[in-house]
């Protein structure tokens, strides 16, 4: 298997592994290196006593040295390179030495030896191994019987501890090289130990918290993608981070927001439909049946008389034409809804537009009782249209406003207006108005505020729906308000053109 093909969890675990182990393998190098360099240098010896043990200042490494320098005097040969880290030490410590054997000597740099001997005489004697060491100071002299040789030493290092004096004869404690090394090997390996542990938990840390940050996010992205699969677009993902990650979970959740709004809408446009197509055959089959039952009138001899035949034949030609009219704005709205409908943009005077419009088209509403008037004003504005479009669309509401009137005639009068950056043209009719819940559906396709729908020659439910389109087309808007006249009020909003002045 190719790295690659892995799972992005055991590459977590693979690379965590790997921060724990790489580190706890030099470390252990490393303190098989330093190990291995305490226990061939004396000096690193009795520097890490020092350490282990601080309590005992200079005490404890000065009778390290002291210990190291008896056993190599003790020798059968003595060889001064071997003790050159005692001497160094000791040195260091203030004390000055005097090293006599077969063939050498050797003695501090700057020391006397008549007065360095003089001193050890003192104290020590003449002759034999002996060390007193004080508060006054540490003097000794050790005489190896084998290797014939004599190391003296004398220096102003006082002891540090409240132990008893070393006196004449005494020797410094001896600490057993195995037990040196086993002290020391101990403690390094508690410090590896320590550290390893250290190491470990943090690695632990490290992945459960790389887990929680990386894993559990994209687990909550794989249950919502199989949440979207099964159909459920209900399931949010939890608040993420703000990194990578957190970043494309919020991503997907925007996605599956933008399908469930959409979704929404598809169902909304399939009930829309579903309506579109219940309007359409109800509204064409109440002139079906008109035109049947009359000519089975006819057919069946109900009709015997010139009149009423003529009668019968004339709600035949009106319910023909009630379909006609049906099919034909049945015919627009597809054409608008499905953007098949070819527009010429003009840049026109909304004021000498209107004007132009009512003046063209009064005395043909006047013969169906619908009074047009323009309203007079200041306020008038550039706008973008296509002319005969938007000439549909004002005589769908002058047609809207003569189907719904309270008497023989209704007044329609147009106003302009500013609304922001838009122009508002109203057209308020004397009518029998809308109540303010059916205000917002009045522009839905086949919506009519008789819910029976046993009208079906007084409207059939699409001029307004065909008013939307237009106003959407243009980049406008359109809504329904109760006029201050009590009938309706229809507000066109359209966006007003800059001319170059």
């Amino acid at each position: 298997m190719r790295l690659r093909d892995l799972s992005l969890k055991t590459k977590l675990q693979a690379a965590n592994a790997l921060m724990v182990i790489i580190p706890i393998a030099v470390l252990i190098a490393i303190g098989a290196a330093l190990l291995g360099g305490l226990r061939h240098t004396g000096t690193l010896q009795q520097q890490a006593l020092a350490l282990l043990w601080p309590e005992e200042g200079r005490t404890l490494s000065v009778q390290f040295a002291l210990s190291s320098l008896r056993a190599e005097a003790e020798k059968r040969r003595f060889k001064l390179h071997e003790a050159e880290s005692d001497i160094r030490l000791l040195e260091g410590a203030g004390v000055r030495l005097l090293i006599q054997q077969k063939g050498t000597n050797y003695l501090t740099q700057g020391a006397n030896p008549e007065e360095l001997s003089r001193r050890v005489a003192d104290r020590c004697g003449p002759f034999g191994s002996a060390l007193s060491w004080d508060m006054d100071g540490l003097v000794f002299r050790y005489e190896g019987l084998r290797s014939g040789t004599v190391i003296m030493g004398a220096g102003d290092v006082p002891l540090m501890r409240g132990d008893a004096p070393m006196m004449r004869g005494d020797v410094p404690p001896q600490i057993p090289h195995d037990m040196r090394d086993m002290i020391l090997n101990a403690a390094l390996i508690l410090l590896i130990l320590t550290t390893s542990a250290g190491i470990l938990l943090l690695g632990r840390y490290l992945a459960r918290l790389l887990s929680t940050q990386i894993l559990t996010p994209l687990a909550e992205l794989r249950h919502a993608a199989a949440a979207i699969q099964r159909g459920d677009l209900s399931r949010a993902l939890p608040p993420m981070g703000s990194d990578e990650v957190g970043t494309t979970c919020r991503a997907f959740d925007d996605m599956r927001r933008d399908l469930q709004r959409a979704r929404a809408r598809e169902a909304a446009e399939e009930s829309r439909r579903r309506e579109l197509f219940i309007g359409i055959l109800h509204d064409i089959a109440t002139p079906l049946t008109a035109i049947k039952g009359y000519a089975s009138g006819i057919l069946d001899g109900i009709a015997k008389t010139p009149d009423k035949q003529r009668h019968y034949t004339e709600r035949i030609l009106h319910s023909a034409v009630t379909m006609e009219g049906l099919t034909t704005r049945l015919r627009e709205f597809l054409r608008l809804e499905t953007d098949q409908l070819p527009l010429t943009w003009e840049t026109v005077r909304a004021r000498d537009f209107l004007t132009a419009v009512i003046e063209e088209h009064t005395s043909d509403f006047n013969e169906r009782g619908v009074h047009l008037a323009l309203e007079d004003g200041a306020m008038d504005a550039a706008v973008r249209i296509d002319r005969s479009e938007f000439i549909r669309v004002l005589k769908n509401l002058w047609e809207n406003s003569g189907k719904y009137r309270r008497s023989a005639d209704v007044n329609v009068r147009m106003s302009l207006a500013a609304e922001g950056d838009r122009l508002a043209i109203l057209s308020d009719d004397d009518g029998v108005g809308v109540a303010p819940a059916d205000l917002p559906k009045l522009f839905d396709s086949f919506y009519r505020t008789d819910a029976a729908r046993t009208n079906v020659a007084a409207g059939s439910g699409l001029g307004l729906a065909i008013v939307r389109q237009i106003m959407t087309a243009f980049g406008g808007s359109v809504r329904a308000e109760e006029s201050p006249s009590g009938g309706l009020r229809i507000v066109l909003l359209l966006p007003i053109v800059k001319e170059n002045t």
